[in-house]
């Protein structure tokens, strides 16, 4: 399957949601929904579990004969038996199902409301978001609101710590942008260590002010007046990597792609909180990042999205944009 969303036995995405996502993927959930109805329809019910590592010394050889690696485990799903990668035995795993019980004492005291929750590459990754408000408005003639989220993420490969983070999210266009990393929005533990649940939680409440912080910064970016020539040149040196040239990046497609989002075929573009502003600059980048840029399937560009190229790039954007204020 192109998307190559982690898929369980029955055929089913192993991936839920409030809404109908850009990528149409997974299951539909009502807000409000139980935990443990969101471990099933996102399919994180399955636990991680250790193995030996043991290798072959000689051809037909008996396993109990086999060489084993004493400081390295494999890492595999309990359902389906898949190897999800060998780590060290002092590894920490969260739990799939943890991921989602994070959120729990929240929902119950209606100070949050799930959003969505999914696993990626066969297992090796698996996230969930929650909606920490109902989001402020721009201003301006038409409604661009900006919606908090809380995403929490990790893996069981050791290709992510596992780390809660404020991320935001324009409603008009389903853009993401993660809040800045190196913050209180952002609270992360290494696989070193035991994940402490209420240390992220303590992290999350306490980044309220830096929301505020932020939609004051997208009030002044829709307050900044960027022209064609100007957004040519802010989206040069976003692509602009080491001596790359600048006429061949003026040829690229992402190049090309930003300035058409920007220039009217971005969702929300026209808004005149975005229409030859910062803040529409801005948007234009993210919405390429999360939903037109190449990729080799629907589950690499939520990944580079979330955690790769593409969030880095929405933070370099980021960075440019706000050093017009």
């Amino acid at each position: 399957m192109a998307h190559q969303i982690a898929f369980n036995s029955n055929g089913t995405a192993q991936y839920a949601s409030t809404e109908r996502e850009w990528h149409g993927l997974g299951q539909l959930m009502t807000r409000g929904a139980l935990v443990e109805e969101w471990q099933q329809a996102s399919g994180m019910l399955y636990e991680v579990q250790r193995g030996f590592v043991r290798f072959a010394t000689a051809h037909g050889q008996a396993a109990e004969d086999m060489g084993k690696i004493d400081d390295k485990v494999v890492l595999f799903r309990s359902d389906t038996k898949q190897h999800l990668g060998v780590v060290s035995d002092s590894y920490k795993v969260v739990q799939p199902k943890e991921v989602l019980e994070f959120f729990r004492d929240w929902a119950d005291q209606g100070g949050l409301t799930i959003e969505s929750a999914g696993v990626l590459f066969g297992g090796k990754r698996y996230f969930a978001t929650a909606k920490l408000g109902e989001g402020v408005d721009l201003g301006g003639k038409h409604k661009d609101k900006v919606v908090p989220y809380a995403l929490l993420s990790t893996s069981a490969d050791g290709s992510l710590a596992t780390e809660c983070r404020w991320t935001t999210v324009r409603t008009v266009c389903n853009n993401t942008l993660t809040m800045a990393r190196n913050s209180a929005a952002c609270h992360r533990t290494t696989h070193r260590s035991k994940f402490q649940p209420n240390e992220a939680r303590k992290s999350v409440e306490a980044a309220n002010a830096e929301f505020g912080a932020f939609m004051e910064m997208a009030r002044d970016l829709a307050m900044i007046k960027v022209n064609a020539e100007k957004a040519q040149d802010l989206t040069l040196r976003l692509f602009k990597a080491g001596k790359k040239d600048d006429d061949a990046i003026r040829a690229s497609a992402g190049y090309n792609r930003v300035l058409g989002l920007f220039g009217g075929d971005g969702k929300g573009s026209l808004l005149d909180t975005a229409f030859e502003t910062g803040w529409g600059w801005l948007n234009a980048v993210t919405e390429n990042f999360d939903q037109h840029v190449r990729s080799q399937s629907e589950e690499n560009r939520i990944a580079s999205a979330l955690w790769g190229q593409g969030d880095d790039m929405k933070q370099k954007a980021l960075e440019l944009v706000t050093a017009l204020l």
